[in-house]
């Protein structure tokens, strides 16, 4: 618990930049796709042995949980819906 606050603490100024940048960059979304593709991969990494994907997909998801902890408690409705819903401009 004490750990986990430190880490919170620590980190918590890279995931207020990260929030702020998201709705022009999308890097949050990226994430969840980098994770959703790395779980369907984690049923044959465990029979093979390799666990590269599945430390991947942890850490992944513990990078989610941190940056929408964060999300939720500093921002708005309106504002949390600006990051789920950005569109590539490119």
């Amino acid at each position: 618990s004490a750990d986990l606050k430190l880490l919170e603490e620590a980190t918590i100024s890279v995931c207020k930049s990260l929030a702020e940048k998201n709705p022009r960059t999308g890097n949050l979304g990226s994430l969840i796709k980098v994770f959703l593709s790395r779980t369907k991969e984690l049923k044959i990494s465990a029979e093979c042995q390799n666990h590269l994907f599945i430390w991947q997909a942890h850490n992944a998801l513990f990078i989610i949980c941190c940056l929408l902890k964060v999300f939720i408690s500093q921002m708005s409705d309106e504002e949390l819906q600006l990051h789920f819903t950005y569109e590539d401009k490119a």
